[in-house]
């Protein structure tokens, strides 16, 4: 026997769809009004996603080219027997196979000799490769750099003789040593950006099987069916198949294996991504959904409202409550999924936008494409969160629709008098004041939209109009002109190798138009703690060379500079970073020691360090740089007299060479330069570069900003004018009755515009309440930190803003309610029945 819901149960889903596309259409203004919102809100996530989504991807792959390969890990230090067990496992979709042979016999020259599969080849991230991978028996594939240094031209075809030893893996014991003539294959360069610190000499297959090699000196790269926790997944592998995953490597015992994890995935979980990066990501994302929410739910709000009469009646004939709440749910759907749709398309080509701007103005960012799978993940993502905006919003009105009895709803009014108000004195303040304040959460949501869309573009305009263009490249450059080795621009200044070469210095001094020029010396890497101390002071002193014409550019924050004491060699100049303060001033007396050479000299005063005047990064030293857990040590940088620095350091290397220029021939200076740059080791920069790079960040800034301001204002206008609009037809019948006893329909024009007044100017004072919470918690904070801005409180966006408000009130209002009373008083009146 059926159950009695079960014979109940009747076939309505159709006829709920049906309904509530009519409900839709029969308040056409309702519902355009409704999917340019849920299309606006759709934009913003769309476009937020592609942006943070083509930052990831840039930042990725910037990473993988310091590591060098695409491949999400590897396992190390395996024989043929564990590649044969470990690559047939279900999670590895991909893998390569690395055979190890030695190192080269050079003590001034590093370089890894080792076998790579063709997909270890694909995965690797190597430039300009010639000729072909090794294939014959004596063909080797070399980087071009590791070639010249060994005295060869790096030409295909050329003959090249390799000393190297064979090497028990990651243990340094030499098994043999031997030395080939090979014939080169090809050759291939690393990207400027690469952290792979030793040269690279492909042998081939048929050359490495007739070696006698250790057993465990293979490494299997994998790709895998994601990048998601990857280090996760090469564990549950490796136990999987009977491993066990250890840390130290060399002299492993059977079953052991040590596992490595490619870092620049972002979600690999041995990230160094800092994900407060993306905190202004997370920040847009709940502005976002608050915008959306405000509008999408207050317009639902007000239609329920309006349909309350039709519920009610559908309540009577039989409609249950989750079918009332279905029937809005199904409302909602049917003008997110068109809007949603616009909402993609417009909103991929803004980010597209945005992320070109960013890419043109950030050099250290890999210009990278939106792929397919990227934009499919946009799209749903952007979906996901525009119908969980849209879904939270229709929430409380669908519960409050099904709520309603049928009788309630019949003479249902949506203004509740709480308490009676006795005066002998009304007038059209009074009236407009207890409209608009009868309905808190309404007010609190207008004026909270109308709000949103002047802080934000109140807090651009605050932060660009304060943006000082001389003072944030002179931390960036102090001169017309700076040129350096590319890897010097690239933050990866090492050592004598990246030192900018003389002949280039030299024919820009004779060029017409040179004024003056100085050098900047440094030794980069080459030397650790051990090597170079301050006597009497545990810290990690950085010593510099630097050229008087480039003092002069300094600003001295104490002490100043005497250029006889600095010609007499006896004296350092302290740079102190802005961010942490030195430990020495001017007038100490202070013992340098380089290896055995120890130097007295006095402290002559301290200098901004930055940019311009130092290394462009921030090395990490350690007490002793063989132990993992010794403590790191604070940094204090020192310059040096030239001559007094090559004597102590015996090295010479320029770091960068700054110089000055006439005005009248920056234009062939900016020619010659571009013309130096084909050559390999040399690049530069300018302070025109660097004013048009700000100029570049600050439009990038303005342009997203007016982007989001507009998107924000058309939002909390389409809810201003969906509140005016809706609460002139509510109250029609009230207004008319109004007009019989007597008031003119300029009084009541006068009525309806004073309660948008209060709307706005209640829109205002949040808003400058607000700003003022943003300013002090979050922009000055912020300001403080960049080094080119300098915080001055902005107010006239939000006046303008708000006073945009008032006149849309005045004018929309008016001419709206002229339309919907042209009717003569006795028909508006009776529509009461």
């Amino acid at each position: 026997m059926e159950s009695w819901w079960e014979i109940m149960k009747v076939k309505n889903k159709a006829y709920i769809r049906r309904l509530a596309k009519n409900i839709l259409n029969a308040n056409k203004s309702r519902r355009n009004i409704l999917l340019l919102a849920i299309a606006l809100t759709s934009i913003l996530f769309t476009s937020l996603f592609s942006v943070a989504l083509g930052l990831g991807k840039s930042m990725e792959t910037q990473t993988m080219k310091t590591v060098g390969s695409i491949s999400h890990g590897s396992f190390k230090e395996l024989s043929d027997k564990d590649i044969s067990i470990l690559s047939k496992d279900k999670d590895i979709k991909e893998f390569s196979i690395r055979e190890k042979v030695g190192i080269l016999d050079d003590e001034k020259i590093s370089a890894e000799l080792s076998y790579m599969d063709n997909n270890g080849f694909e995965w690797s991230l190597i430039e300009k490769v010639k000729g072909k991978f090794p294939e014959k028996e004596n063909d080797v594939f070399i980087d071009l750099a590791t070639a010249k240094k060994l005295g060869y031209k790096g030409e295909i075809g050329e003959e090249i003789e390799i000393p190297f030893t064979i090497e028990k893996p990651y243990t340094g014991e030499i098994i043999k040593k031997r030395s080939e003539k090979f014939i080169i294959s090809g050759t291939f360069q690393n990207p400027i950006d690469s952290n792979v610190g030793v040269g690279q000499i492909y042998l081939s297959k048929a050359y490495v099987d007739k070696l006698s090699l250790p057993e465990n000196n293979k490494d299997l790269e994998v790709m895998l069916k994601n990048s998601f926790m990857i280090r996760d997944k090469l564990l549950k592998i490796a136990e999987r198949n009977g491993y066990k995953v250890v840390d130290d490597p060399g002299n492993l015992s059977d079953k052991e294996i040590r596992i490595g994890v490619n870092f620049a995935y972002l979600l690999s979980g041995d990230s160094s991504f800092d994900f407060k990066t993306f905190l202004p990501f997370l920040a847009f994302l709940i502005l976002v959904i608050v915008a959306g929410y405000l509008i999408i739910n207050n317009i639902f709000k007000i239609s329920v409202n309006e349909d309350i009469k039709l519920l009610g009646l559908l309540k009577t004939i039989g409609m249950t409550k989750p079918q009332i709440k279905r029937l809005i749910h199904l409302e909602s759907l049917a003008v997110a999924l068109p809007s949603i749709i616009i909402g993609d398309i417009v909103g991929i080509s803004i980010g597209k936008i945005i992320l070109n701007k960013i890419f043109a103005s950030n050099e250290m960012l890999t210009d990278v494409k939106l792929s397919l799978t990227v934009m499919v993940l946009i799209i749903l993502f952007s979906t996901a969160f525009t119908l969980l905006t849209v879904f939270l919003s229709v929430m409380r009105p669908a519960r409050f629709a099904a709520k309603v009895s049928p009788i309630d709803a019949s003479r249902y009014n949506e203004t509740t008098i709480k308490k009676k108000y006795k005066s002998v004195n009304i007038s059209l303040e009074k009236l407009s004041r207890r409209q608009v304040f009868s309905n808190k959460f309404r007010f609190i949501s207008i004026v909270l939209s109308i709000s949103l869309s002047a802080v934000i573009l109140n807090s651009v305009l605050t932060y660009t109009g304060n943006i000082d263009l001389e003072k944030g490249i002179s931390d960036v450059i102090a001169t017309d002109y700076n040129i350096a080795s590319p890897k010097y621009f690239r933050y990866m200044y090492s050592g004598s190798e990246d030192g900018i070469k003389d002949n280039f210095i030299d024919e820009i001094e004779n060029q017409k138009g040179f004024k003056a020029g100085g050098a900047l010396y440094s030794y980069g890497y080459e030397y650790s703690f051990a090597s170079i101390k301050i006597e009497d002071h545990k810290v990690a002193p950085i010593l510099f060379g630097m050229d008087e014409f480039l003092i002069n550019k300094q600003k001295f924050i104490d002490g100043e500079f005497d250029k006889d004491k600095w010609n007499n060699g006896s004296y350092a100049i302290v740079g102190e970073d802005s961010d942490k303060k030195s430990s020495f001033k001017a007038g100490d007396k202070i013992k340098i020691k380089v290896n055995n050479s120890i130097k007295e000299v006095q402290i002559m005063g301290k200098i901004n360090y930055n940019f311009s005047d130092g290394l462009r990064y921030y090395p990490i030293i350690q007490e002793n740089q063989f132990d993992e857990s010794s403590p790191e040590l604070d940094l204090e940088y020192f310059y040096l007299n030239p001559n007094l620095y090559k004597e102590l350091t015996g090295d010479n290397s320029i770091m960068s060479y700054g110089f000055d220029v006439e005005d009248s021939e920056k234009e062939n200076f900016d020619k010659l330069l571009k013309s130096f740059e084909n050559e390999p080791g040399f690049s530069y920069d300018s302070r025109d570069l660097q004013i048009k790079s700000f100029k570049d960040f600050k439009n990038l800034i303005e342009f997203v900003g007016y982007s989001l301001s507009i998107v924000l204002f058309l939002i909390s206008v389409l809810n201003f004018i969906n509140v005016i609009a809706t609460e002139i037809l509510r109250n029609m019948v009230n207004l008319s009755i109004l007009e019989a006893i007597g008031m003119t329909k300029k009084n009541i024009k006068k009525y309806l515009v004073k309660k948008n007044l209060i709307y706005s100017l209640c829109g205002l004072v949040f808003s400058f309440i607000i700003m003022l919470l943003v300013d002090k918690y979050i922009l000055i904070g912020f300001m403080e930190q960049t080094k080119w801005t300098s915080y001055k409180f902005v107010i006239m966006p939000l006046i303008l803003v708000n006073f945009v408000n008032i006149i849309i009130g005045i004018i929309f209002t008016g001419r709206f309610y002229e339309k919907h009373s042209q009717n003569s008083l006795v028909d508006r009146i009776r529509s009461l029945e």
